[in-house]
């Protein structure tokens, strides 16, 4: 009769579990290793944010003086003292340097049919046969809210207002947004209604608090009236 022979059970080594220690290590390794991560994925975040920052200021300051300098050059003269009122709204285009403000009277245009059927825009005669006279009122200025009619220092909106003087219309546009500094000639003398030629300077400026990050970005630009 055959013996039954009782074969040892194999305990795993680690039966025990972890010690107190090695759990502590691990621990340790983990949130080493976490922090180099957040610390990089925060970093890249930032660099994301300042370049937004910094993309819409440039944006919206190249914007700023690219429209105002077209009018400008197309521009009669430069005026002050005249109010406009159409319904509720009422815009009085000036030109100063204490609340930054830029206007201008720009030349009636009516279409030209040239020979070879195409259509071009120039400056028309009034019925006296003057070439040319006022057919807009256009004025630049910082306003605290979108399409604001009152000036003032410091935007953050650049405001364009234009009358149409044969239709009787005011219109206000939002040419930009963070624009927080508006200025003519900086450090000399503020253009008056007999200046031709003068530098206009534009500030833009962007904080993002939630994100802790600015930017700022300055762009200037000489103009010269040419339809005078």
């Amino acid at each position: 009769m055959g013996t039954n022979r009782r074969i040892p059970r194999m305990r795993p080594s680690g039966d025990g579990g972890m010690t107190l220690i090695e759990l502590m290590v691990v621990v340790a390794i983990v949130s080493v290793t976490s922090s180099a991560m957040f610390s990089l994925l925060f970093a890249g975040l930032k660099t994301y944010w300042k370049g937004d920052a910094a993309s819409q200021v440039q944006q919206g300051a190249r914007i700023s003086v690219d429209r105002l300098t077209r009018d400008l050059r197309q521009a009669r003269r430069l005026i002050t003292g005249v109010t406009e009122t159409v319904g509720a709204t009422s815009v009085t285009f000036s030109t100063g340097c204490t609340t930054p403000q830029i206007s201008m009277a720009l030349p009636h245009l009516a279409s030209v049919s040239l020979a070879d059927g195409s259509t071009i825009f120039a400056p028309d005669a009034n019925a006296s046969g003057v070439l040319p006279y006022d057919g807009w009122y256009v004025s630049y200025y910082l306003a605290a809210s979108a399409d604001g009619a009152t000036p003032d220092t410091a935007g953050p909106y650049l405001i364009r207002a234009s009358y149409d003087i044969k239709n009787n219309t005011l219109a206000l546009a939002n040419v930009a947004g963070n624009v927080t500094a508006l200025a003519f000639n900086p450090g000399g003398a503020c253009p008056t209604t007999s200046t031709r030629e003068f530098t206009v300077q534009v500030t833009a400026s962007q904080t993002q608090t939630g994100q802790n990050v600015s930017s700022q970005t300055i762009v200037t630009d000489d103009v010269t009236l040419r339809n005078q």
